[in-house]
């Protein structure tokens, strides 16, 4: 009986420590464009993965400058793709800005299919030169 019961408890304990294989996790991907315009640089980070037959944009940071004194400054992005002769955008914002470092988190569902030619570009612009940087997928 004895047997019995260790022999129970090591086949109970060996399928308790069978490790099952993690599943395999997508790989972040950064990319970063610059532009300048005179003394006035822009830089446009963006992180995504590789997921399935998309794309899946996390997120963006920009880095811009100088904003001397009051002056205020704008950011514009988009996001889009051109399968075949038609261009979508996935996603478009606009913020205003006085400092040199601005966020960007993307919504669920920001996904650019992979057979596409997709381009990130970043407007910077701070009221008197401006330039454009632009991230291509991948």
């Amino acid at each position: 009986m004895k047997t019995a019961v260790r022999a129970g408890l090591a086949a109970l304990l060996a399928g308790a420590t069978v490790l099952v294989a993690p599943a395999q996790a997508a790989t972040v991907v950064q990319r970063t464009a610059v532009c300048q315009d005179g003394d006035f640089r822009g830089s446009f980070t963006l992180r995504y993965e590789a997921s399935g037959t998309s794309y899946h944009l996390i997120g963006g940071i920009t880095t811009s400058g100088p904003y001397i004194g009051d002056s205020a400054g704008t950011i514009a992005l988009r996001i889009s793709y051109r399968s075949g002769t038609t261009v979508h955008t996935v996603y478009t914002r606009s913020v205003s800005t006085t400092t040199g470092s601005t966020t960007f988190a993307m919504p669920s569902g920001t996904d650019v299919p992979i057979r596409s030619f997709g381009t990130a570009a970043t407007t910077f612009d701070n009221g008197v030169n401006s330039c454009v940087a632009t991230v291509q997928l991948p």
